[in-house]
């Protein structure tokens, strides 16, 4: 009777470089699209894993933007020479809200930018679709942004009740469009997200430059500065900014109470559908060669 053992070979998986290309792409996003529960999962449990040592918990993703946007927002007082109290108001309203749909892009690209590198044991071990890794760093981020909303409402109502002639308007139907621009928002990090963890797999040092791109993107973006301070030509720094419409939006619709222009409308669209298209060509088309270069 032949050993049961000697019967018993081991299944070795070889991980071999692969040209750029692209997969069967309906194939592709119908796998996508069949385990995005995976990524919803993956994502609960890096939420919970991220602050299980920590005792205020997830109260540092209220404090965190909230404690920058008063500093700030002092900064920005400072520099002005002061203001009064119907535009002080609006100034704090305005960084706040800015801060809150910032950090949920940011979160999201430096999320996404890590997902390959730090899911090496997934991608070893498992057959799955790459592009769900950031996709899970997006669904945190937006997890960490939804309860940035009911603090700043609490802040804007407050504010409010201690300055009634604020320049902040009420309840409007411009409201209305806020769902929408955190959609773009959210795309335009996932699309980015994926360029920029093709880019971490072969240079690993792209995780530290991309603090100090964000710090600069930051400054640069309709913040800290209010965009109707822009005239003429120089709006087309709006245009060119991947956040720019959208953040552009975000104060028209929070702050000044009204609907977004059609053109902020169609440069937010334009860039989610850009930054998905170029990152997740950019990624998709290599993320077979990942497992040989993590």
């Amino acid at each position: 009777m032949a050993n049961p053992k000697t019967n018993f070979a081991p299944a070795i998986q070889v991980f071999k470089p692969h040209r750029a290309s692209l997969p069967p792409l309906i194939p592709y996003l119908k796998e996508f699209w069949r385990r995005r529960a995976f990524a919803i999962e993956l994502s609960r449990f890096a939420d919970k894993a991220e602050y299980l040592d920590s005792k205020l918990g997830k109260v540092w993703l209220v404090m965190n933007p909230l404690l920058l946007a008063f500093v700030y927002f002092l900064l920005v007082t400072v520099i002005r020479g002061g203001s009064t109290e119907k535009s002080g108001l609006s100034t704090l309203a305005h960084i706040l809200i800015g801060l809150f749909t910032f950090y949920f892009a940011s979160n999201s690209i430096n999320g996404g930018a890590l997902s390959i590198t730090a899911g090496g044991r997934l991608i070893l071990n498992q057959a799955f679709p790459r592009a769900l890794l950031p996709l899970s760093s997006s669904i945190s981020a937006f997890w960490q942004f939804l309860p940035t909303l009911p603090v700043y409402i609490l802040v804007v109502v407050i504010g409010k009740l201690f300055f009634p002639h604020t320049q902040i308007p009420g309840l409007r139907l411009s409201y209305l469009w806020a769902p929408f621009i955190i959609l773009c928002v959210g795309i335009t990090g996932y699309g980015m997200g994926l360029l920029f963890a093709t880019m971490n797999v072969y240079f690993r040092d792209t995780n530290k430059l991309l603090s100090y791109i964000t710090r600069i993107w930051l400054y640069s973006s309709p913040v800290l500065w209010r965009p109707e301070i822009l005239h003429g030509w120089h709006k087309i720094f709006l245009y060119i900014n991947p956040l720019g419409p959208s953040l552009a939006s975000t104060s028209d619709v929070w702050i000044e109470g009204r609907t977004p222009s059609l053109g902020m409308l169609v440069g937010s669209i334009v860039w989610a559908f850009l930054a998905v298209l170029i990152g997740g060509y950019f990624f998709i088309s290599r993320e077979r060669d990942f497992a040989v270069r993590i």
